[in-house]
C-alpha cells in the first residue's frame, strides 16, 4: 500500500507530515456499498408501489366486470368508446380526474408500505463484499 502522507511543511524545517488514515479506502467502500444498497432497496419499492396503484386501477375494472375477463374487457373498451366521443373539455376534467385519483391510490399504497421500506433499510443483515 502506498504511503498516503500530506506535507504540512518542508522536511527539512522539523515540522511534521500528517497522515490519512488507513483504513479509509475500507470507509469508503462500504459508505458506497451501503449507499448502493438503500438506493437498490428504494428504487424497488418505488417500483413496487407503482405496479401495485396501477393494480388497484386493474382491480377496480375486474371488480365492475365481475371478475371475468369478458366483462372487464367490456369495461375497459366502455371507457375508452366514451372517451373518445367526448368533448375537449369533458375529457380535459376526466384526465384531471384521473390523475387526482391516480395521485390519492399511489399515496394510500406508498404509506402502507413505507414502514417495511424502513424496516428492511435499517435492519443489518450479513456483510457482503
Amino acid at each position: 500500500m502506498t504511503d498516503l502522507s500530506l506535507p504540512v511543511g518542508t522536511p527539512g524545517n522539523g515540522r511534521q507530515t500528517r497522515r490519512w488514515p488507513r483504513g479509509w479506502q475500507q470507509d469508503l467502500r462500504t459508505a458506497i456499498g451501503d449507499a448502493s444498497y438503500i438506493l437498490l432497496k428504494a428504487s424497488g419499492w418505488v417500483a413496487g408501489t407503482l405496479l401495485a396503484s396501477l393494480g388497484v386501477f386493474v382491480l377496480f375494472f375486474l371488480m365492475l366486470g365481475n371478475f371475468t375477463a369478458l366483462g372487464f374487457f367490456s369495461q375497459v373498451a366502455n371507457l375508452g368508446t366514451r372517451f373518445v366521443a367526448a368533448d375537449v373539455g369533458r375529457r380535459a376534467a376526466f384526465t384531471d380526474q384521473l390523475h387526482v385519483a391516480g395521485l390519492v391510490i399511489l399515496i394510500v399504497v406508498a404509506l402502507c408500505r413505507f414502514r417495511g421500506l424502513i424496516d428492511s433499510v435499517s435492519t443489518k443483515g450479513p456483510r457482503h463484499g
